[in-house]
């Protein structure tokens, strides 16, 4: 597939190449805050050679995963996989609690590049990345939004076209205690395709990426709408994803493990 045309729709920090003053910002920025020199986790001093941010302590008890945790469950969904570095526990939702709700957006570049290795461990090396939208009122309160950084960051990694597609046409309530089938009940119809893409997606693979999938009705939600557009393909690329996507009993072939 030719991605060519999404181009004219990329974030503009895509579009537009940093000028010199930028440059020279950006460099002081590095010179007084190094990155990686503290975990994105525990946020402890660490050796600046871990390139995720993430340090070892940390690492060890987060819980990698190796297969896509909704493999057993797909024929109930709109998307056709879910590529999820990690189980949802309590180290990896302390990071993307940083991300998500306490401002830290330069965790992004270390989640997005961990979530590009996935991808091209996964193969996905050609199509299009979607980022999950925010509603307008969680995107004026936080100021950003979580999954558009991270997909940001995956596209410069993987060089692919980020194309902002989708847009949520109405505000849902905490979905935080509802379960799969509530949620996707809320969710019925409130994402739809901007206008602007429709031209671009039809035939495309899509790369769909958030931070977090949970039961997986919010990727379903996005997935529905990208489809009735006529894309081929939706893969779901997210930091982690619930445990309680797959049982236990369901792993004898070692879908997850503890690095």
């Amino acid at each position: 597939m030719n991605p060519g045309p999404a181009t004219e729709f990329q974030c503009a920090s895509q579009k537009r190449a940093p000028g010199r003053l930028e440059r020279l910002k950006n460099g002081a920025l590095d010179l007084l805050y190094p990155e990686n020199l503290y975990c994105i986790c525990c946020e402890d001093a660490m050796e600046q050679s871990r390139i995720h941010g993430i340090c070892d302590r940390c690492a060890a008890k987060i819980d990698w995963l190796s297969r896509d945790p909704f493999s057993a469950s797909l024929d109930e969904f709109a998307f056709d996989r879910v590529m999820s570095c990690c189980v949802y526990g309590f180290y990896s939702r302390k990071i993307m609690h940083g991300l998500k709700l306490h401002g830290k957006t330069y965790i992004a570049k270390n989640a997005g590049l961990l979530m590009a290795e996935k991808a091209k461990l996964e193969g996905f090396c050609s199509g299009l990345i979607v980022p999950v939208p925010s509603s307008p009122k969680k995107l004026k309160a936080r100021g950003y939004n979580q999954a558009g950084l991270l997909a940001r960051h995956v596209g410069k990694e993987l060089g692919l076209p980020v194309l902002d597609a989708l847009e949520k046409q109405r505000e849902t309530p905490s979905m935080r205690l509802s379960t799969g089938l509530e949620r996707r009940m809320l969710l019925d119809g409130a994402f739809a395709v901007r206008e602007n893409a429709c031209e671009t997606l039809p035939g495309a693979d899509i790369l769909l990426v958030d931070d977090v999938v949970t039961t997986g009705s919010t990727a379903d939600a996005c997935a529905i709408a990208l489809k009735d557009a006529g894309v081929k393909t939706v893969s779901v690329l997210c930091f982690a994803s619930a445990a309680r996507a797959f049982a236990p009993e369901d792993d004898p072939n070692g879908l997850h493990h503890t690095s």
